[in-house]
């Protein structure tokens, strides 16, 4: 079985999966980067196998392991994840605009999504947290700390969970139309903050 950290050859003797990620976690560490995909034989495997690696080759030719620099891997995915807040902050209004009309059932399908949208965003800073080795709860930005930022949107959603729980849909349509395009602004700002705060790790 060939190891291939990015491009470059890495021995390992006798060859096993597990043994390959050992050696790349070496060596990722040693140069300061994540490995961000594996590819076995050319195809994606699931990072699973990270916690419990066959000890043997798994009958494959090929492992590679895909690097990127943290910071420059942090940086774009927060930027792209300014386009799930757009994606929310439409179906926000949609919800709302469904809700007002009387037509409850149509405004679920956008509420999910929204609420699924969120929760991407979450992890997403969450992780991107970790990996920049930093608390968001601690960040400072325009739109207050991370730590208020986090709490306004958990108290926002339980808002939406309740008056969806009581059809209080009137509350419902509120909460959508009038307090999320702030919690959206805010999240924003805080994404904002943690790219120039990667870009800065890159410098």
């Amino acid at each position: 079985m060939r190891v291939l950290l990015d491009d470059r050859p890495i021995e390992i003797d006798p060859p096993s999966i597990s043994g390959a990620i050992a050696a790349a976690r070496a060596a990722v560490a040693s140069d300061g980067r994540i490995v961000i995909e594996i590819l076995a034989d050319g195809q994606s495997i699931d990072h699973s196998i990270l916690d419990n690696p066959p000890k043997d080759s798994g009958g494959l030719t090929e492992l590679r392991f895909v690097t990127a620099d943290p910071n420059a891997f942090v940086a774009v995915t927060l930027s792209d994840t300014h386009a799930l807040l757009d994606e929310a902050s439409q179906r926000h209004q949609e919800a709302a605009d469904e809700l007002m009309a009387g037509n409850r059932e149509e405004a679920i399908d956008p509420l999910r999504g929204a609420l699924e949208s969120w929760a991407v965003v979450r992890d997403v800073i969450e992780k991107s947290s970790s990996l920049l080795a930093i608390d968001p709860r601690s960040i400072e930005c325009d739109s207050g700390t991370g730590g208020s930022i986090i709490d306004g949107l958990t108290e926002k959603l339980t808002e939406i969970k309740r008056a969806l729980g009581e059809q209080d849909d009137s509350a419902l349509a509120d909460v959508l139309a009038y307090d999320m395009p702030d919690q959206v602004e805010r999240w924003r700002g805080l994404l904002g903050t943690l790219e120039k705060t990667a870009a800065a790790g890159r410098a």
